[in-house]
């Protein structure tokens, strides 16, 4: 019977616990009442390792025990009971432990678990993680862009420090121009010598990669040998319905030009020749009016400086939509229903009127990826409020990526601005001013494709760009073709307005 209710005890203090920084609080029980402070594991350094205190009071004798007490110091291992009177409201004399590790001077990293026990019951287990002294530096791995090798081919160098095993491996290459000649497996500090054959046709790349005593990758090194370049940003282009231009940046080391890869009216190559070395190509689209997707292509070739010399060819494929009608959604309270009411004040439905919101009140919902257009009426100011009317929308993404439009009568102005994702990026605002606010005002978020996964944001009073930019991996890294939108719409500061109804338009399909 006492073990049962040993176990029913340790497994309500399991599930109740308490964090690193509080001392654990539990209903007092018939039984022993066990608590500690201490966080769930450590991690340590090898040498030196930083000693951790863990606090521990009991109704019962307890003791605290390392599974490797040879290379674990506990100074204090065992404690009295304290009076149940006093640990059941959380007083009684806390015994502070200090616990102190050996340096670990062997290559593996090791784990001891402290058990913290009470009348025979565990009642917490802390795992101490202890790095060895095993170490694996790569010097060229730190080098921006890898090494490089010239086309006529040679050896390079690869330089290991390091106290064990090691072995490297030729990997992500296409074609077997690259090889170890030394250094395939090592100990200690050694090198990794590669031999590079002579380079006739583009430039190319490999990885060499370094594997520690385990087989764990330890540094990547890229190797890129001289040759012929032609390289575009993307290898498909994607270009709204209504996309009249469009630009693709080519990196190149020699003369080139582009042809179109079909006979295809649609489509136009405004510069295709007098290129050489980095350019950009400049094409012009007209209107896909159709209810189909375009496909066409477009085919850089290098050229030849001399009879014999290798040539280069790259295809980019090109893909422009078809216009998707766009849904139109009344504000009612069907609606309404789904989206969920975050300020103060909840929006009211009036019957073919609007949606009204006051001051304070705001709309939230996850929408799908595509286009929208918000038509706004009534748009009040409150007289006696101190701030003005904002009647403000978030398109809001991942890694605190906002795009965001504020209509503001008092300044005469609808503002829109963007919050990029991590330091350092500055939100680039715009404005539109040629704006009657006694009219209905429609907003729309318009999303191009740019590239192949990111997107071009154009912001539109009443069908008129007010401003526009383009995600990428550096800036809105997140808002991406496709993405889900936590999407928020509301009146701040003070006043009203009325929201009719909104539009949205389905994203393409690229894939049709």
């Amino acid at each position: 019977m006492r073990k049962i209710l040993h176990l029913i005890v340790a497994c309500m203090a399991l599930a109740m616990g308490f964090a690193s920084c509080e001392q654990k609080q539990e209903v007092p029980v018939d039984g022993v009442d066990l608590r500690y402070r201490v966080a769930d594991s450590y991690s340590l350094d090898a040498i030196s390792p930083k000693a951790f205190n863990i606090v521990v009071k009991s109704t019962k004798p307890w003791t605290v025990k390392s599974k490797h007490p040879d290379w674990c110091i506990i100074d204090i291992e065992e404690g009295e009971a304290q009076p149940d009177s006093l640990v059941h409201i959380g007083k009684g004399e806390n015994t502070t432990i200090r616990v102190q590790y050996y340096d670990n001077n062997q290559l593996d990293d090791r784990v001891d678990q402290i058990e913290i026990a009470s009348a025979g019951w565990i009642g917490k287990t802390v795992i101490v993680n202890q790095k060895g002294i095993a170490y694996m530096d790569v010097a060229e791995a730190a080098i921006e862009g890898g090494l490089m090798i010239e086309k006529a081919g040679g050896e390079l160098t690869i330089n290991v420090a390091s106290n064990q095993n090691w072995s490297a491996k030729v990997t992500k290459i296409d074609g077997d121009w690259l090889s170890i000649v030394e250094g395939a497996t090592g100990s200690l500090d050694g090198i990794v010598k590669l031999n590079a054959r002579e380079n006739t046709g583009e430039k190319r790349y490999a990885t060499v990669t370094l594997f520690d005593r385990h087989d764990v990758v330890i540094a990547e090194v890229t190797i890129t040998q001289d040759g012929v370049q032609l390289d575009p940003e993307t290898f498909e282009m994607r270009v709204g319905y209504d996309q009249l231009s469009a630009t693709l940046n080519v990196i190149s080391n020699t003369k080139w030009t582009a042809e179109k890869g079909e006979q295809a009216d649609w489509y136009s190559i405004d510069n295709p020749s007098g290129h050489n070395g980095d350019g950009v190509l400049t094409l012009t689209f007209t209107m896909n009016e159709g209810d189909a997707l375009r496909k066409g292509s477009i085919v850089l070739t290098t050229v030849p400086a001399n009879a014999g010399d290798p040539v280069a060819k790259k295809e980019i494929v090109i893909k422009q939509a078809y216009p998707i009608k766009a849904v139109r959604h009344i504000m009612d309270d069907n609606e309404m229903g789904a989206w969920k009411s975050d300020w103060a004040n909840a929006p009211v439905y009036t019957k073919d009127v609007g949606t009204l919101f006051t001051a304070k009140a705001r709309l939230n919902a996850s929408m799908p990826f595509g286009n929208y257009t918000f038509r706004w009426s009534a748009i009040t100011p409150d007289p006696s409020a101190a701030e003005a009317i904002r009647v403000r929308h978030w398109f809001c993404f991942d890694e605190g990526c906002e795009l965001k439009a504020d209509i503001r009568p008092a300044d005469g102005k609808i503002g829109y601005d963007f919050n990029a994702a991590g330091d350092g990026n500055k939100a680039s605002v715009s404005s539109f001013t040629d704006v009657d606010f006694t009219q209905p005002i429609e907003i729309t978020y318009k999303f191009d494709p740019s590239g192949s996964e990111y997107c071009h944001v154009t912001y539109l009073v009443n069908g008129i760009e007010a401003g526009s930019f383009d995600t990428s991996a550096n800036l809105l890294r997140s808002v991406k073709w496709g993405s889900k939108i936590n999407m928020y719409i509301g009146v701040d500061k003070s006043g009203s307005a009325i929201l009719e109804w909104y539009e949205y338009t389905a994203p393409m399909n690229w894939e049709e």
